[in-house]
């Protein structure tokens, strides 16, 4: 049974010995996991492309500005003329129909030969033309449509820093949740030691005879349980070492080693949250150009019922009757719509009612992230005055498992009551160390919202 339990420590301690050792492997830092999840995370990389499709969108909207040059080429070669035309049909009161008839006539009765008097023409030809538009007056839209497309960047940009932090914050809550298991699996190998010396203590109480079997049993059965525990933080480090992996976009080879949880992290208070800090907030600032979206999507359906003008030139190029001829036309267009006020007046009417909505919702997430902010800040507090108590904890469950362990040597203690003392302190110093990262989980996240 002893070699058992030794064999359990070594389980235990190895992979963290291992670890250590700056040969075999490289600590992870905070830092590096963050640094790696900006550059790797599939989150934050879609959020950049999203800011480089946004930008995409602005240069193409640039174009618009320019004139519209359009080339248009045609060429036909026909089985039968395009253009056949008997003249002598042709009702022209005696004029040109008529005297190509009567000499047609007139040839017929000297002479087996007839004159055609039918004109077919156009059997092949080929026309190009070139055609230049440059808008002068869109009704405002051209100008509006690059303000979306600019405001679309901006929109991108803070949506990306908002899935950035919040990307970055869930990593740093699975780096502490591992550092927090691998703080957990040394203290049960601290406890598998201790449980070698109770039990020590009690072979030597029962071969006195001042302890019983059950004593020993006791022992075995906590024993038993470490094994499980054990198995159980084995395969949550495994667990989460994989996840945090995937979000800094690394491969998993082995077992990470991660920096330790900081026996008595930095605890000053920070400031209160204020509403100026609430107003700098990425959320805040795309509500705000949700807002102007709304104003300037109106100001782009009104421009689709104001006038449009455009000037531009149209060359061309055609060739009949075998007569190569060219010209050029300037041109200015003006287009007024006389209809559709009556439609366009109810879309007007949606787009003021979406920003009434737009409004609406600004204000109310102003007072929620102003709620929100008060409630990082009170759980930052209490987050600490847990850690400090749970800190003063471990000290009395440390007192309370030495002196009853010497009263259990000196026989005027229970094997239930060391047992409980031996439970006591592993339940303190767990809670510690879930209170430890608590505690920085909701430093880092006041700070990050109140920067």
């Amino acid at each position: 049974m002893r070699n058992s339990r030794i064999l359990i420590i070594v389980l235990l301690l190895s992979p963290f010995t291992f670890h250590l050792s700056p040969a075999k492997a490289q600590v992870l830092t905070l830092d590096s996991c963050l640094s790696s999840a900006r550059q790797h995370n599939c989150t934050i990389r879609s959020a950049a492309l999203e800011v480089a499709v946004s930008q995409e969108l602005k240069k193409q909207m640039l174009w618009k500005y320019f004139p519209q040059v359009s080339l248009q080429g045609f060429a036909f070669g026909a089985v039968n003329p395009l253009v056949d035309i008997d003249v002598s049909n042709m009702q022209m009161g005696g004029g040109f129909g008529t005297f190509l008839s009567d000499i047609s006539k007139a040839v017929a009765q000297v002479s087996s030969d007839t004159i055609d008097s039918s004109i077919k023409m156009v059997r092949w030809g080929a026309v190009a033309q070139a055609h230049a538009v440059q808008p002068v007056y869109w009704g405002g839209q051209i100008v509006t449509a690059n303000q979306l497309a600019k405001l679309g960047i901006d929109a991108s940009r803070l949506k990306q820093e908002v899935n950035e932090r919040d990307v970055l914050q869930e990593v740093a809550d699975t780096y502490w949740l591992i550092a927090g298991l691998v703080s957990k699996r040394q203290t049960v190998a601290k406890v598998v030691s201790l449980l070698d010396t109770i039990q020590g203590v009690a072979e030597v109480a029962y071969n006195h005879g001042l302890a019983t079997s059950n004593d020993l049993l006791k022992v075995q059965l906590k024993q038993n349980e470490l094994q499980t525990k054990s198995l159980q933080l084995e395969n949550g480090i495994q667990l989460a070492s994989r996840l945090l992996c995937h979000m800094i976009g690394q491969p998993y080879e082995h077992e990470l080693v991660l920096e330790p949880l900081p026996e008595q992290p930095v605890t000053s208070l920070s400031e209160q949250p204020d509403e100026i800090r609430v107003s700098q907030r990425p959320e805040m600032q795309l509500l705000e150009m949700n807002v102007k979206y709304n104003q300037l999507s109106k100001r782009l359906t009104l421009g689709e019922s104001l006038p449009h003008l455009g000037i531009g030139i149209t060359g061309g190029y055609n060739n009949f009757f075998n007569q190569h001829k060219w010209n050029a036309i300037a041109f200015a267009n003006l287009s007024i719509p006389l209809t559709g006020w009556g439609e366009t007046a109810h879309k007007l009417k949606q787009h003021d009612l979406k920003i009434q909505q737009a409004e609406l919702m600004q204000q109310n997430l102003s007072e929620k992230m102003t709620l929100q902010n008060r409630q990082i800040y009170d759980q930052l507090i209490e987050s600490l005055k847990l850690m400090e108590q749970h800190r003063a904890s471990c000290v009395l469950a440390q007192d309370n498992y030495r002196i009853s362990l010497m009263n259990y040597e000196a026989g005027v203690g229970t094997m239930t009551e060391l047992m409980e003392s031996e439970a006591l302190l592993m339940q303190a110093e767990n809670a510690y160390t879930d209170a430890r990262i608590t505690y920085l989980s909701a430093q880092r996240k006041f700070e990050e919202y109140n920067k």
